[in-house]
């Protein structure tokens, strides 16, 4: 044999030893990561009361404000040059309850529309709440939220029954 047919076996199997070698590298790997998870108790708004101006009797001339408390539900005559009043009838603000996890912030926005046209500068008030502080869920997890509203109403409203809506958004962080 010669030394060229001894170089050629030689590194015909230096080349079969890399093979073999690339064959047994091949495989995967693998490790672990942890997982964790909260869950939290749905957030929920519900309405539990109705907003209730009662009745009202306009002015015979110039326009007044009607306000509705979101304390009280009362309902109060102010400002303006009319003479309207308010009759005894049933009244109350309107009141939402929320359930959130004690401690959950929160802001609200509200707004009051009526269907009807004839009452100008309709807004709801300022909420407010029964049990801690507005924009914090006190301990136990609930806060009632109550809502009022107020209109203008002139010589000129039309006398008849008056129905909207009050809608009341809580952006909870």
């Amino acid at each position: 044999m010669n030394i060229r047919h001894t170089a050629i076996r030689v590194g015909a199997g230096l080349l079969l030893a890399a093979l073999a070698t690339s064959a047994f590298a091949a495989g995967t790997v693998s490790t672990t990561a942890n997982a964790t998870l909260t869950v939290m108790s749905p957030d929920t708004l519900t309405k539990t009361q109705d907003l209730v101006f009662g009745t009202v009797i306009r002015p015979s001339s110039g326009t007044n404000t009607i306000a509705l408390s979101s304390t009280s539900g009362t309902v109060t005559v102010s400002a303006g040059a009319g003479n309207a009043s308010v009759v005894n009838s049933t009244t109350s603000q309107a009141r939402f309850n929320f359930v959130a996890p004690a401690a959950t912030t929160y802001t609200t926005t509200q707004s009051l529309t009526f269907t009807q046209n004839g009452l100008t500068n309709v807004s709801a008030a300022a909420p407010t709440t029964t049990t801690g502080s507005l924009g914090t869920v006190p301990a136990g997890g609930t806060q009632d939220i109550n809502v009022g509203g107020q209109f203008d109403i002139s010589s000129a409203t039309t006398a008849q029954n008056y129905t909207g809506t009050l809608t009341l958004t809580v952006n909870y962080n």
